[in-house]
């Protein structure tokens, strides 16, 4: 009898202790586990242009991008590798009223910039503007370590750019 009390005991702590998690090992807590999604951030725009055609516009709209630092001060220079993807969906007004068709200026970019000691880049992108063939949206984005900003927006006609 005292032989069967002492099996159950024994079997009764290993199916108590057993059956406990550990948070250590919990696959939830795990930051190895975890898939990184690089968060969307957006930059408002509502500005006033100087178009060379019809005087003066509003643009409207948002650049959705993501932002993430790949490689952090490599080499004797500190250069930060920067993954950067951006998406600009606007539309520009004229602000003569007049009646014709939409002017949207849309676009997407996905590279891999590198950012010097200094923290700063410049990166120029040039947006179509959809039933425009004169003109294109040019966008100077300011990219740092820390995130992108916009240093500029102007539209410029078409046979200066190219």
């Amino acid at each position: 009898m005292k032989n069967l009390f002492v099996i159950f005991s024994v079997f009764f702590l290993t199916f108590l202790f057993g059956c406990q998690e550990n948070p250590i090992y919990a696959p939830e807590s795990s930051p190895l586990l975890k898939d990184k999604v690089p968060e969307v951030n957006k930059l408002k725009i509502c500005c006033e242009l100087r178009d060379p055609n019809y005087g003066v516009c509003n643009l409207n709209g948002c650049v959705n991008y993501t932002f993430e630092v790949i490689r952090d001060k490599m080499g004797p220079r500190r250069i930060t590798e920067v993954s950067l993807n951006l998406y600009m969906n606007s539309v520009l007004c004229d602000k003569l009223g007049m009646v014709h068709l939409e002017w949207r200026a849309v676009g997407r970019s996905n590279e891999v910039v590198t950012v010097s000691e200094e923290g700063i880049l410049l990166v120029e992108k040039t947006y179509t503007i959809t039933n425009r063939s004169d003109v294109v949206l040019l966008v100077k984005y300011l990219v740092t370590t820390n995130g992108v900003g916009i240093a500029n927006v102007n539209i410029v006609p078409l046979e200066n750019n190219f």
